[in-house]
């Protein structure tokens, strides 16, 4: 087999493309709005914009991460924006600090927003998010795969209190 410079990159773009939008897109069906979009052009996942999922976090009498949302269901393919809001972290080393990997490993990222300031993604990824003031950091994506994904929210404590939580696509 005779090689051919750069027809590797070629083949991984190729991919990437049907992987994310392409035929992919124009097989699924769509999810009101917010899931796969039939009748969207090739290369886009999801027409409109994304709905809003809320991880509101506080601190607890013994200083540990509590939020009445531990359980988030979400749609494969839908397009979502994570607000993940502090409401009384205090400084440094009282804030919290938002964690879920296998959720980022199988999701296509799209925007990261902290206040005013956007930060536009294509497929890149982030490891944590963290606030040590309140506020809200906000970032879009579209579910890839189905499965139960875990989050964790810690604080700074030295060993860290831990709350746990899960986002479940179907």
């Amino acid at each position: 087999m005779r090689k051919i410079p750069g027809m590797r990159v070629a083949t991984l773009a190729l991919g990437c493309g049907l992987a994310f939008g392409g035929a992919a897109a124009q097989e699924a069906p769509a999810a009101e709005g917010h899931g796969w979009a039939a009748s969207a052009p090739a290369g886009v996942i999801a027409v409109g914009p994304p709905q809003d999922v809320e991880l509101r976090v506080s601190t607890g009498p013994e200083g540990e991460p509590v939020s009445e949302t531990t359980a988030i269901d979400l749609k494969m393919g839908g397009y979502y924006r994570l607000n993940f809001i502090c409401t009384d972290a205090a400084d440094d080393t009282a804030g919290f600090r938002f964690e879920s990997p296998k959720l980022l490993s199988n999701a296509h990222l799209r925007v990261l927003s902290v206040d005013d300031i956007e930060i536009h993604m294509q497929g890149l990824s982030f490891h944590a998010l963290e606030c040590d003031e309140p506020g809200a950091v906000r970032f879009s994506f579209h579910p890839m795969r189905k499965g139960e994904y875990e989050f964790t929210v810690k604080n700074q404590d030295d060993p860290p209190a831990v709350l746990k939580g899960v986002f479940r696509v179907e």
